[in-house]
């Protein structure tokens, strides 16, 4: 990767721009990205050496961009505000803030249940409920749900459960609730993420994770055969050990979907990576990165689970830390 022009962000407060005016006071500026139920996260670092800094009220909402300078910014989303650390010596003030889309709603456990319905219509409802537009990814949007109770668990829960039994992550993202397949995520303006490939040349460091789990060969889900009156069983891939879903599904499709995509969750978290490279703010959770010049371990193809992009000022650097898990062939 070539030289980049120094690194450069936008922040609003509301509908202000408090770009100009913290500019010479920033220290750090970090936003995470994450995948599913945990929520996106920004930290800002202040300079406050004079005390004259206007800390933003909590639960105001703050808007960020990072990149470079000639190369344009990448709109990261909308935080509200959850902490205002002040500390010192030296004096700082420290804001952290979350995801602006995970409102309280989605937190309230509910129980009720969803019958005859298709997945675009679960997310529908559960979406207009937050305040949220639906971004539910075409190949899923009609599938059928037989019945699916939500029992006693919140609205985020849910839906990453049902998310997790079709091959999907489900997340807030800017205004939208997005439902999409694990490895073709959407971007927060709801547009399908593009595969990003990364050589040798273009990370400063990597490791591989190994996990401390077992291995699954084979995955099972029940599933009633009405006209035989009795439970059957679907499967997904061969060999040992067995792991058997707990949920009964209505049909042989539905547990089939429900294995298979168990399997690939299983058999992506077996192994993970971490890689860090110059800011790429362009890259988010869900992407779908190909590594290549490394050894077996970490070349390949690979889902991003966590973005970490940190803007440093007193070092005057911009990194982006990538924490993902293998993509299933």
């Amino acid at each position: 990767m070539g030289l980049r022009s120094l690194p450069d962000f936008q922040l609003t407060l509301g509908d202000d721009d408090l770009t100009a005016v913290v500019r010479d006071r920033l220290k750090t500026l970090t936003v995470t990205d994450n995948s599913g139920e945990e929520s996106d996260t920004l930290e800002i670092v202040i300079d406050d050496r004079d005390n004259a800094v206007e800390s933003p009220p909590r639960g105001r909402v703050l808007s960020v961009s990072m990149g470079y300078r000639d190369d344009g910014l990448f709109y990261l989303g909308k935080f509200t505000v959850d902490e205002v650390e002040p500390e010192g010596p030296p004096d700082i003030i420290t804001i952290r803030a979350k995801a602006a889309d995970m409102r309280e709603g989605f937190k309230v456990q509910r129980t009720r249940a969803f019958r005859n319905t298709t997945i675009g219509a679960i997310v529908s409802r559960i979406a207009d409920e937050n305040g949220l537009q639906p971004a539910v990814a075409t190949e899923l949007a009609s599938r059928v749900v037989a019945h699916r109770d939500q029992a006693n668990e919140s609205d985020l829960h849910f839906l990453t459960r049902l998310g997790r039994e079709h091959g999907a992550v489900a997340a807030p993202k800017d205004g939208k609730l997005v439902f999409a397949p694990t490895a073709t995520g959407l971007s927060v303006s709801g547009q399908a993420l593009s595969g990003v490939t990364l050589t040798r040349a273009d990370l400063t460091r990597w490791r591989a994770v190994q996990a401390d789990r077992d291995e699954h060969g084979k995955v099972r889900a029940r599933w009633r055969d009405t006209s035989a009156g009795r439970t059957k069983f679907a499967e997904a891939g061969s060999g040992d050990p067995v792991k058997t879903l707990r949920n009964l599904y209505p049909n042989e499709a539905a547990a089939k979907a429900a294995a298979e995509a168990e399997l690939t969750r299983l058999k992506g978290a077996e192994n993970g990576v971490e890689l860090t490279l110059d800011g790429r703010a362009d890259i988010v959770a869900q992407t779908p990165i190909t590594v290549t010049g490394l050894r077996a371990e970490l070349s390949g193809a690979w889902i991003v689970e966590t973005a970490v992009h940190t803007q440093d000022y007193e070092s005057g650097g911009f990194t982006t830390v990538l924490t993902g898990r293998r993509k299933a062939s």
